[in-house]
């Protein structure tokens, strides 16, 4: 049976951790997405070893008692790779946002490919591979140690940057070539960049490992509920169904904070029902 998930924040932005794992296992899902360290600037990055150490059994514990598994984090984004300085620098944020995975027993880190040009037209692909493979390539034995499995993220970017395209997601993979490293696969950036969903999928096969799932319109990345934008979902979960895909449907959405109680709580809790729908629909 695929579980069902949603991003830490769409809760915990909302509620305490706590309060937010209750809230989600009584909207119906089975998994978090914890994002606490997507940004660089979370004081999580700061925390000496005990106290780092404290807040992740901490949430773990939290998240056992409520029956919800830490399925999947995500790592920083964004990050400057313009530098050998600034990359030693991510990999270093990698590496704690690892051990923070290993601490919870979450199984899957997602980390987005590097970026040596920043977002300039690159001067050369060859160079943007071989950075993004060194990268993985050191952070993979530090991930193994930890029992933590890497997932390299398709992206929306313009055609002119490398990793804009499935294929190339699935050459560095192959490139890389270590169990540790898998993809995790995002629906609105694959629609982004125009990629049918179903080939997409079908492409990648089982080095998919974890999922973002959101709607998109017009190609803007908006994270939108699913069936609320343009993507073909019926291609998407037959997909999945055909590589035997049996992990998480983890949204990369939620419902907008803004919204009025006691509508928003009934608004969450259908979000979970699409969820539960698009899961069953791919078994």
């Amino acid at each position: 049976m695929i579980k069902t998930g949603i991003k830490s924040d769409a809760y915990f932005e909302l509620y305490d951790c706590v309060a937010g794992l209750k809230k989600m296992k009584k909207h119906g899902y089975d998994c978090v997405d914890f994002q606490g360290m997507m940004s660089p600037e979370s004081e999580l990055y700061q925390k000496d070893e005990t106290e780092f150490k404290n807040y992740f059994s901490y949430l773990k514990d939290a998240a056992q008692s409520v029956g919800i598994e830490l399925w999947q984090m995500h790592a920083m984004w964004p990050h400057d790779d313009t530098t050998e300085e600034s990359r030693e620098q991510v990999i270093k944020c990698h590496q704690k946002a690892i051990r923070a995975a290993g601490i919870m027993g979450c199984k899957y880190l997602v980390i987005h490919p590097a970026l040596p040009y920043g977002w300039l037209e690159e001067l050369s692909k060859e160079n943007v591979y071989d950075i993004t493979a060194e990268r993985f390539l050191k952070l993979l034995p530090f991930a193994k140690n930890e029992g933590v499995i890497l997932c390299i993220e398709n992206m929306p970017f313009r055609k002119m940057h490398s990793f804009s395209t499935i294929e190339e997601i699935k050459n560095i993979v192959e490139r890389v070539n270590d169990p540790y490293m898998k993809v995790c696969f995002d629906t609105g950036h694959c629609f982004y960049i125009g990629e049918d969903h179903y080939n997409a999928v079908k492409l990648l096969g089982g080095k998919i490992a974890c999922l973002h799932v959101h709607d998109d319109i017009h190609r803007q990345d908006r994270h939108l509920m699913p069936f609320q934008g343009e993507i073909n979902w019926y291609g998407f979960t037959k997909a999945l169904k055909e590589i035997g895909f049996n992990g998480c449907l983890s949204l990369e959405t939620c419902v907008n904070p803004n919204t009025p109680e006691p509508m928003k709580e009934q608004m969450q809790i259908a979000l979970s029902g699409i969820a539960k729908w698009l899961a069953k629909e791919s078994e």
